[in-house]
This record gives structure tokens, sequence and C-alpha cells, in this order.
């Protein structure tokens, strides 16, 4: 499965990664704001996509109603 990760804390993020790669055997893409989080929603193709509330530039809710208008 191919993740977009989007969290802005490096070591939940970095956790998070390592364990849904080694574990999951996902592919996942990590972004630390919503503004990128939102870019590569928008071109990547993914499976799942995990949002923080709380992120740089944009919201999580905020990048969901972007991505949705789009």
């Amino acid at each position: 499965m191919k993740i977009l990760f989007a969290e802005d804390d490096m070591n939940i993020s970095t956790i998070a990664k390592l364990v849904l790669e080694r574990l999951g055997g996902h592919q996942v893409t990590v972004v630390a704001n919503g503004r990128e989080a939102l870019e590569k929603a928008l071109v990547g193709g993914y499976d799942l996509i995990i949002l923080d509330g709380m992120m740089p530039e944009l919201s999580g809710p905020e990048v969901c109603r972007q991505y949705k208008d789009q």
C-alpha cells in the first residue's frame, strides 16, 4: 500500500514510517506540513493519507477540504 503520512513531529513520523514500512510492508512518504501534504496528495496516487490535525501552513482538516475540492 502506498501511504502519505503528514506529521510535523519528527519523532512521531520516524516511528510511524519505521513501523508501517518494516512491519506492514508499505511504501511510506512523510511530509512535515500541510501545504506539502496537499501537493503530494494531488499528484501521488496514494492508497491512504494520514494527516496530523495541527500542522504548519495548512491543518489536516484544511488539507482534506482542499483535496476534496480538487
